[in-house]
């Protein structure tokens, strides 16, 4: 029988790994929202990003865009808000940045097939852009705001203000001060802008690897295909509750996913797999809380639960066994 002392030498060894191999992103992460800061007109973030329709699916498309795996995602999500990116905006771009890397959907067409790679680009627009829009309405009622400051929060860097002097804030506060774009130079603000993205996500970073190792050690990565079950109605629901908790670096899905359909799955849960494991594992848990609240971040995951069973059945539905 394992030691618990042989338990906390393989998380602990587990946990650097995953350390090794995420941090380069959490930095790449941190680096992108400090650029936002630092580079990036207020009064244009605050046009495209504010709040409405367009704001959602603006950030929607970003992200379908961007590189990167939910350990980026996160800091670039708290650059944005802090930008003053509405509730339902930023909640759009954390989710669907982790489900659209470009180069993973060319790996899920390489190694699953054109069908999962179609799907998997087209089926989260159908979902992400209505529940942004859902939180940017219940954004307006009280106990929905998220505990993010926003427009800057590195120490001694104020708000960053247009070209001519006025602020973009559009949720008011302290007027701007000093002249020029920024009250400090634009390379010191990145600094210490791409600091405090990193003070803010880094515990919960830290807390939420430790989880992931300790999943990892306790339930390995080959158990999880044989676990699922083949194709009855409970497999949908076993796949997503399996997927969302581990994580995954970008691209390891497709593999774990590949291998489950080796095993029997049926191509529906499979694919309720592949989604639930890139966007919800315990370290964007803990970052999203930080990010957008606790209220907005229980209803992101929930509704990611809801929608990989349901993008799971439409898929089985349209493909069969």
């Amino acid at each position: 029988m394992t030691s618990l002392a042989t338990v906390l030498l393989d998380t602990l060894t587990a946990w650097a790994a995953l350390a090794l191999r995420v941090i380069p992103y959490l930095l790449l992460g941190a680096a992108t929202a400090a650029v936002l800061q630092a580079y990036v007109s207020p009064r244009w973030t605050a046009r495209l990003l504010g709040g409405g329709t367009r704001s959602v699916w603006a950030a929607a498309l970003l992200a379908a865009l961007l590189p990167g795996c939910a350990c980026a995602t996160g800091p670039m999500s708290d650059g944005l808000r802090r930008r003053g990116a509405s509730l339902g905006t930023v909640t759009a771009f954390l989710m669907m940045s982790p489900l659209l890397a470009p180069h993973t959907l060319l790996l899920t067409w390489g190694v699953l097939g054109w069908r999962f790679a179609v799907a998997r680009a087209t089926i989260p627009f159908l979902v992400v852009p209505l529940l942004g829009l859902v939180l940017n309405r219940l954004e307006r009622s009280p106990g929905w705001r998220p505990v993010a400051p926003v427009m800057g929060g590195a120490p001694g860097a104020h708000r960053a203000c247009g070209t001519d002097g006025g602020c973009a804030d559009p949720h008011g506060g302290e007027p701007c001060r000093g002249a020029g774009p920024t009250a400090l130079p634009r390379h010191r603000l990145f600094v210490a802008e791409w600091a405090a993205t990193l003070r803010r996500v880094a515990v919960p970073f830290a807390l939420g690897l430790a989880v992931a190792a300790g999943l990892t050690v306790l339930v390995p990565a080959e158990a999880i295909p044989r676990t699922i079950g083949a194709a009855g109605p409970l497999a949908f629901l076993v796949a997503a509750l399996l997927a969302m908790p581990i994580y995954v670096c970008e691209g390891e899905e497709v593999p774990l996913t590949a291998a489950a359909l080796g095993l029997g799955l049926a191509p529906g849960p499979a694919f309720t797999f592949l989604l639930g494991a890139v966007g919800t594992c315990v370290p964007t848990m803990l970052m999203a809380r930080r990010i957008i609240g606790g209220r907005a971040t229980a209803l992101y995951v929930g509704a990611w639960c809801a929608f990989a069973i349901g993008a799971g059945v439409f898929f089985q539905g349209l493909v069969g066994s």
